[in-house]
């Protein structure tokens, strides 16, 4: 075989290779982010959901007039925004008769959560989220500020 040949093969087998390796790395960080953002999602709605039940326990105390918490949270998980969903009765999608759900990209994240106070359909952005009681409705829900 010349010079020449054997160089060119080389080089085709070494693109090959580096090709091959370049997407199994893409795959694993793809893998890597979904599974981060999931977590996020997840500690997120925990922590909001918590807020729902404190927000319940001053609701059924009936010592509060109006019952309206600030909460904080991330703008973003793992470089996305996110909305946070509650859902209720028969178009809840968790095995409780209520749960949030967040949603980041493909990444959805159910988190169940029980209240004596029936919590209404409604949806916000992550950042900022304020966890009322409406009075009128008697429900849970939470708005954007």
């Amino acid at each position: 075989m010349s010079t020449t040949v054997t160089y060119v093969l080389t080089v085709a087998i070494t693109t090959v290779l580096m090709s091959g390796l370049i997407m199994a790395a893409g795959g694993v960080l793809d893998d890597r982010t979904e599974s981060a953002t999931r977590n996020e999602l997840a500690v997120v709605g925990e922590r909001l959901a918590n807020e729902l039940v404190t927000a319940d326990r001053l609701v059924v105390a009936g010592t509060e007039s109006t019952v309206r918490l600030r909460t904080t949270h991330p703008t973003r998980v793992v470089g996305s925004s996110y909305t946070v969903l509650i859902r209720t009765g028969s178009d809840s999608p968790c095995d409780g008769p209520q749960c949030l759900v967040l949603s980041a990209g493909d990444v959805t994240v159910t988190v169940p959560f029980t209240t004596d106070t029936p919590a209404a359909r409604s949806s916000v952005t992550g950042g900022a989220i304020i966890v009322r009681y409406d009075r009128s409705a008697g429900t849970l829900e939470v708005t954007d500020p």
